[in-house]
């Protein structure tokens, strides 16, 4: 039997922030971050992303490195932002920019994708265009369990907690056939956007970001290909993880509505019996 990846490892979270393309002062706050969370990681899984961007800001800000920041800083930080951050999250746009990991008017930032994920307002299940608030951003809901998770660690357990290792961030996925999307009552090859083909090609992933290159060379970014299912997905066909692999057939990939752990091969009778 094929074993599962965890879905929420403390080196795979790394590794999901880390894409070749990031500046060092943002790998250096993604390995504090890490570190200040490795004593709790089990209870908090979810808050990396949002301290690692806390603690670029606070380097930026004040001309140091993030592994130099001291930890009191950094709670005052958070317990000083109520609950409702939007000045910490102007600052952090600022200090993204200026870092070069958010992008200005002349172009892109590497990280544009996960601060809009963590920064934008989601909309309420079920209510599309409505007047209804909807979910706050993961950035404000992570803030207010982040002082209660940093602020009882001490200096001295800080400085005994190695700093934790990345899982491998950058992987190239050679598919024999094709990429599929997995749904409850679908099974979809990922088209390129430039000439429909689907069959063979390459799949990229960059930390957070997962890109299919067609046979012909062209480069499509599908909405439906995250990769920590893709990652998952490699583990349910048993091949384990590296910087170049390759899959003989198929590459089924769950659709983003399941979660991150579903088994593709199985997530509905007609699923099961296709791909069997």
């Amino acid at each position: 039997m094929t074993g599962v990846l965890p879905s929420r490892t403390l080196p795979d979270e790394m590794a999901y922030l880390l894409p070749t393309t990031a500046p060092d002062v943002w790998r250096a706050a993604v390995a504090r971050a890490a570190q200040l969370l490795a004593p709790t990681w089990d209870e908090h899984p979810g808050n990396i992303g949002a301290l690692s961007f806390i603690l670029l800001t606070l380097s930026v800000e004040r001309e140091q490195s993030p592994q130099s920041i001291p930890l009191a800083v950094t709670v005052e930080n958070l317990r000083a932002q109520g609950g409702e951050p939007e000045e910490l999250s102007r600052r952090i746009e600022a200090a993204g920019v200026t870092a070069g990991v958010l992008g200005a008017g002349d172009g892109p930032g590497p990280l544009d994708t996960l601060w809009r994920d963590m920064s934008s307002w989601l909309e309420a299940p079920g209510e599309p265009m409505s007047d209804v608030p909807g979910h706050p951003p993961v950035l404000w809901a992570a803030v207010r369990g982040l002082h209660d998770v940093i602020s009882p660690l001490g200096e001295a357990v800080i400085r005994q907690t190695p700093v934790p290792l990345s899982s491998l961030g950058a992987l190239t996925i050679l598919v024999g056939r094709y990429v599929q999307i997995v749904t409850a009552s679908a099974i979809r090859p990922v088209k390129c956007d430039t000439c429909a083909g689907c069959e063979g090609g390459v799949l990229r992933v960059d930390g957070p970001a997962v890109t299919f290159v067609c046979a012909e060379g062209h480069t499509t970014a599908h909405h439906q290909l995250e990769v920590r299912r893709v990652r998952n997905a490699l583990a349910y066909a048993g091949v384990p993880i590296g910087a170049a692999v390759a899959v003989e057939g198929n590459l089924p990939v769950p659709s983003s509505a399941y979660d991150e752990r579903s088994d593709p091969r199985h997530l509905s009778r007609f699923t099961a019996g296709m791909l069997a």
